[in-house]
């Protein structure tokens, strides 16, 4: 996981994109489409890599087709705070009917289908589908650990997420780090333990707003399927 700060980087998605939609200038317009594009970009080329969607165009260049098309519209953000959906399947929908829409532009200019239906687009994906949610869970950690670093970093604690990150994600054990660091192992537990409450508070925080629900039970099940396509033990 990346440890430099992002000293402007958003802890939710909902407070974030409620500004954007509410101030609704052309900068904070193209402020949420590189938010969105930050958390989702990789995700969505991971699905239309693995799906039809890879007959349609290559999929660097759809999904970038697909944010230039849609998501700098404040009407489609305005659309899914409405919707209740998911933002994750939100996205995920909406470029998949991108898609769609190409394949009936080509129809139409060719006078003739190219061979592939677009209602046929997202039938028997079960891998494009596990790509897609693998891809968003490692983005969906990785900017839980930086948030929660910006956060450290402002109380000058970054010791403890450094012990956390070297635990964790590079499999340093306690004692090595209390070695390293100068301090007790129950000292480095402590740091490491601090860190932790922090990621999982802001992974939390950003499932909360990606499912819409505060509901416990909904986010414990939520962060335990991060904890499986991730391998995340946090």
């Amino acid at each position: 996981m990346p440890r430099e700060v992002l000293a402007d980087f958003p802890t939710t998605h909902a407070t974030f994109l409620t500004v954007c939609l509410d101030t609704a200038t052309a900068e904070s317009l193209s402020e949420a489409r590189n938010h969105l594009m930050a958390r989702y970009r990789a995700p969505l080329v991971a699905y239309a890599a693995q799906s039809r969607l890879a007959t349609v165009d290559e999929p660097d260049e759809l999904v970038h087709g697909f944010f230039a098309a849609k998501v700098a519209d404040a009407r489609y953000l305005a659309d899914w705070r409405a919707s209740g959906i998911p933002l994750r399947r939100w996205m995920l929908n909406g470029l998949v009917f991108h898609a769609r829409g190409i394949l009936r532009d080509r129809a139409r200019e060719n006078a003739r289908s190219d061979g592939a239906e677009p209602e046929n687009l997202v039938s028997n994906t079960p891998d494009a589908e596990h790509a897609f949610e693998r891809a968003w869970a490692f983005a969906l950690v990785e900017a839980a650990c930086r948030a929660a670093y910006a956060t450290l970093d402002i109380d000058g604690r970054t010791r403890a997420y450094d012990c956390f990150h070297r635990h964790f994600f590079d499999g340093v054990s306690y004692a090595q780090l209390a070695v390293e660091c100068g301090l007790s192992e129950s000292a480095v537990a402590g740091e490491v333990r601090l860190a932790m409450r922090r990621v999982r508070a802001e992974a939390e925080s950003m499932l909360r707003d990606e499912i819409g629900t505060a509901d416990g039970r909904a986010i414990a099940a939520e962060l335990a399927r991060v904890r499986e396509l991730t391998g995340w033990s946090v």
